[in-house]
Parts: C-alpha cells; structure tokens; sequence
C-alpha cells in the first residue's frame, strides 16, 4: 500500500484500512463470485488510473458504496503519479491484501500437488486433476455443474481471459486465493476450505516447514565453518550460538529467546514453526538445545 502519499500520518492510514474493510465486507455480502469479479472489473479499462467521478461510477456500477469523502481519501491515498486519479493496480492490491503465513502456506501446499518439482508453472490439466470440483460453492447450490465449473475456476484463477491459457503460473494461484481470502475471516475456514478443495493437510505443511527451517539452521552452521563437513564444530556453534540467549544458563530456552537465536542464525520463523521445535525438544515448557542440537546431529 502507498506510505507516502499521507506520509506518517495514522488517520488517513487508519481511515483507508476502515475503508477497504468496509468494501471487502460489502464484496463479501455478494459471495466469493463478487469477490474475485473485481479484477475483472477493470479488464476492459485502457488507461491504469480513474478519476473521483469514474471510481464513484465503478463502485455504482457493482452495487458498493463509499462516502464522498472516502472516495476523496482513497483517491489521493492511491494517486501513485500525482496527478490525482486512482491508480487501479495499487486500489487492487490495497483491496486484495496479502495471505498470512498459515493461509500461504496451506495454498502453496494446494498448488505443489500440480507443481511437484516447482518450477513455478502447471499445465491446467495437472492442476484440475488435483481440485476437487465438487467443493466450489455454486457446484454445492446446483446453481453450476461440475463441467461449467471447471470452466469458471480456470478463467477466475486467469484473471479476465477468455481464452484458457495451457499453464497456470504459482503468481495466478496466490492471486486467485488471495481475493477469494477477502471474505474468509477465520483462518480455519480458509485453511479447512483448501484443504478440502485440494487434499492437502496443514499438518504436513507444517512438516514442511518445520524441515526447511531445520535445513536453513544446518545450512547456516556449516557456512559459518567455511564448509567444514566436521559435523562435530558445527554442531557446537549452533549451540554455542542458542546459548548466548541463555540468560539463566540452564541449557533451555524459552520461545521468544529461541526467536531471538534463530533470527541471529539467518532463520527468521513464525511462532506456529517455532513451536513445532518446542513439541520435539521442550522440556518443562522450554526448549532444550543440547537435546536439540544432538537430535539434529544424530
């Protein structure tokens, strides 16, 4: 989102996150359909930008609503050139938002399923092999078959196109999720909605990256001992390194001092991963980093 066009000042910060809920809420009233019907609402717009007059129109044209002066702050908030006019691609990504790490992770998992060796793409035909189709709301109403919502997924997960394209990049897939999290509030719904529509389980994405995280931790040692495959003086500077957090020197660690270590050791983590450690190596409610460590090294 644009800091500079308010600068520091929190009340037009703050007045534009009101806004942007209150038109998610309202997108959100109209179902998933609304939700992601927005990026397509600018498709057939030449120019990046529109004026006070023609967002008042767009928000009309989709049944939404804003006060003269919310239009007038979101205008000048999303004015990137300073010429005055909305710029379309920030107003879009102000609105869209970004997915948490927990609903990242579980639509990064979804999208694996089709992009086993990730290179970032998958054939459409890979991908709806993996989706269950049964799962999207209007094929649960009656309202769509499951052949005609195949069709509607693949052109919401494009975007606006008309014509499906043969891959599906992992940007499209984030995307498509993104917009349709706007009007999920709980993250285990979202997190329950994926796992379904895909067949995946958050608790193997977890695994996941609990591994990568314990890769980056190793990784970190062995640069550190200019690539000395000498296991034992890696693993001693790995716990050299979570002793100095060690304030009491008891060999454990609680978790915002865990935190703290694995940051200083190149491997910034969420506390849900941080606490995937302290369920292996907790001891008493902190985390032991001999056992750790020897664990790590075994």
């Amino acid at each position: 989102m644009p800091q500079h066009m308010f600068g520091p000042d929190p009340v037009h910060e703050n007045r534009v996150l009101r806004s942007l809920k209150a038109l998610r809420m309202q997108l959100g009233h109209k179902g998933s359909s609304a939700i992601l019907g927005v990026r397509s609402s600018f498709a057939h717009l030449s120019d990046a930008s529109m004026d006070k007059v023609e967002f008042d129109r767009w928000l009309s044209s989709n049944g939404l609503h804003m006060s003269t002066h919310d239009i007038d702050t979101m205008c000048n908030y999303f004015d990137v050139d300073g010429h005055g006019h909305l710029n379309i691609e920030a107003f879009l990504t102000g609105i869209r938002g970004d997915l948490n790490d927990r609903r990242m992770s579980i639509v990064l998992k979804a999208f694996a399923k089709a992009d086993p060796e990730d290179t970032g793409f998958c054939h459409t035909t890979d991908l709806m092999a993996n989706f269950n189709v049964a799962m999207m709301p209007e094929v649960r109403k009656g309202t769509l078959s499951e052949e005609s919502a195949k069709e509607v997924f693949l052109h919401r997960l494009e975007g606006t196109a008309d014509m499906l394209e043969s891959n599906i990049s992992k940007e499209q897939f984030v995307d498509y999720y993104s917009w349709l999290a706007c009007s999920i509030i709980s993250d285990d719904t979202f997190v329950d909605l994926v796992e379904t529509a895909w067949s995946v389980s958050e608790a193997d994405v977890d695994e996941d990256r609990f591994n990568m995280c314990v890769q980056v931790l190793m990784g970190w040692a062995d640069e550190k001992v200019k690539g000395v495959t000498d296991e034992v003086k890696q693993k001693q500077l790995m716990r050299t390194t979570l002793q100095h957090f060690d304030l009491e020197n008891k060999g454990s660690l609680f978790m915002p001092q865990f935190m703290q270590a694995t940051h200083r050791m190149s491997c910034s983590m969420s506390e849900e991963i941080a606490q995937l450690f302290f369920d292996k190596f907790a001891v008493e409610g902190k985390l032991d980093y001999y056992v750790m460590t020897e664990a790590l090294y075994s």
